[in-house]
């Protein structure tokens, strides 16, 4: 089984944190986005993964080779930004004939990867999408027999037209044919919901596929990262692994904290941070090769890589190249 990691995207949403690391190099409670994925799609037997990359593409690049992985990692490099369905379509080829899976980099789950591409396989479709009931992006029209029929303003049109029509929530997990995308030309800027329409216009629509006790969370904005990396700590030990969960403090050991430091709710502190004497935080993320100065006080705060911080600050973003 092999798989595409969706990761080329500007992450214009976490800006500015997105302007000294690539999306899937965001850390999550111990592990960078890309890591959460390569060793999921591994527990679950995939053996070779594509990760496009667009930008700061040198540096995941060097992510990737600078490590050693549990199975074969290609990074994909798009030197025009190609969207996703321009990106998945420069990929298809790499995959012959043999369905593979499809995951945006910037969503956390428990999905059963395994189980989803063999309920794909057996299901006939060229394109399976995995669904599930999220008020907040409940915009994908699905039929009562489980066929995809629309996406966005046309899903609820056809919503309202009724016949047993369910608006679901798609999660960015796709499992696809390479036939699916024959007729779309290579190296051209598309979305794949496009895509998608017309495999629907053409009777062929995909399938929509939910699972019983679905964990599913977006990260791909700077209010959604915060909330979730603060949530992950309530969950239970080894719930989400390798994300490291159940622990409301995760100090890398890389990391160095003055014993006379005071700190509340979430806090999680990256590789080379260092926190000096008499420092106060409450629900913080420090990325790594950060230091906060001697009787500072930082709550609700997100620190990204190399930043020095000194004084008291509430609710704020820190990243080179912001004042």
């Amino acid at each position: 089984m092999r798989a595409m990691i969706l990761a080329a995207g500007l992450g214009v949403r976490l800006l500015p944190l997105t302007n000294c690391r690539p999306k899937a190099l965001a850390p999550l409670r111990g592990v960078t986005l890309l890591e959460f994925w390569i060793e999921r799609l591994y527990r679950y037997g995939f053996g070779s993964v594509l990760v496009n990359a667009y930008h700061l593409k040198d540096r995941l690049a060097a992510a990737v080779s600078q490590r050693q992985w549990p199975m074969q990692v290609e990074v994909l490099d798009e030197p025009v930004l190609l969207g996703t369905g321009g990106g998945i379509r420069s990929a298809a080829e790499r995959f012959a004939d043999e369905p593979f899976a499809v995951i945006n980099v910037d969503i956390v789950s428990n999905v059963d990867l395994n189980s989803l591409y063999e309920r794909h396989k057996l299901s006939g479709v060229e394109v399976s999408l995995l669904v599930h009931d999220w008020p907040e992006f409940n915009n994908v029209a699905v039929s009562e027999d489980g066929f995809v029929l629309g996406f966005g303003l046309e899903a609820e049109e056809i919503k309202k037209r009724g016949n047993g029509v369910r608006l679901m929530a798609f999660t960015g997990i796709h499992l696809i044919n390479p036939s699916a995308l024959a007729g779309v030309a290579a190296g051209m800027t598309e979305d794949i919901l496009n895509i998608y329409r017309r495999l629907i216009a053409k009777g062929a629509p995909p399938r929509a596929i939910t699972q019983r006790g679905l964990f599913w969370r977006e990260v791909g904005s700077v209010r959604s990262y915060g909330k979730v990396t603060r949530e992950l700590a309530q969950l239970d030990p080894g719930f989400l692994l390798p994300v490291r969960t159940g622990e409301n403090i995760s100090i890398d050991p890389g990391a160095v904290v003055h014993p006379d430091c005071s700190l509340k709710g979430s806090v999680v502190a990256g590789r080379g941070v260092r926190i000096c004497e008499g420092v106060s935080l409450e629900n913080v993320i420090f990325w790594d090769d950060i230091r906060i100065e001697k009787g500072s006080s930082l709550e609700d705060c997100i620190v990204a890589d190399g930043m020095t911080i000194s004084g008291s600050h509430t609710g704020k973003i820190f990243a080179p190249g912001v004042t």
